[in-house]
């Protein structure tokens, strides 16, 4: 018995709202291949044909007690990203976070002083249509505008202007993109 190809897509849709269902929100048509895990006490915003590929290594989406994390509509996520929220991370419209990420607003601990003391969060802002390559790191404070394109392995901690390409430990720029 073969279904036929609507069928089929509602049951994907289907499956991908259950494996969702832990979200606050979540838009029309996501798609979920393989496994997301979603924990915590705060907020997760899924937006309209969202696609999270954990076919690799699952997805982590963590936001903590008044947290909240947002993906936009048609966002696209690879494969063992993890993100974390203390207060917020919003990932805007069409971007892509490559495999191996790491997207937190929060150190979780000063890098002096009393290490038990949890210092506070500074939101985390990628605009609409950001490229962020495999095994990339942003950390609190992290602003890509629009258009940026941040190359695999980089570690961001810092706003990045428009339609500019980043890479490097710390994060340099590559190139500027010419609009016109």
């Amino acid at each position: 018995m073969t279904l036929s190809l609507p069928l089929t897509q509602e049951l994907d849709t289907l499956i991908s709202r259950l494996k969702l269902r832990r979200c606050r929100m979540v838009g029309a048509s996501p798609t979920v291949l393989g496994r997301v895990w979603i924990h915590g006490e705060g907020e997760v915003c899924v937006g309209t044909r969202v696609v999270l590929d954990g076919r690799i290594a699952p997805i982590e989406l963590h936001a903590q007690r008044g947290g909240r994390i947002v993906l936009e509509d048609e966002v696209t996520i690879e494969g063992g990203t993890s993100i974390e929220a203390q207060e917020c991370v919003t990932v805007g419209a069409r971007s892509r976070l490559g495999s191996w990420c790491k997207v937190m607003d929060n150190h979780y601990h000063p890098l002096r002083g009393n290490r038990h003391e949890r210092p506070s969060s500074v939101p985390l802002l990628i605009e609409e249509s950001v490229k962020v390559g495999s095994r990339a790191i942003l950390l609190p404070g992290t602003h890509l505008q629009k258009g940026a394109s941040v190359a695999p392995g980089t570690v961001v901690s810092r706003r990045i202007p428009a339609d500019t390409a980043v890479g490097g430990w710390p994060a340099r720029m590559i190139r500027r993109e010419v609009v016109g």
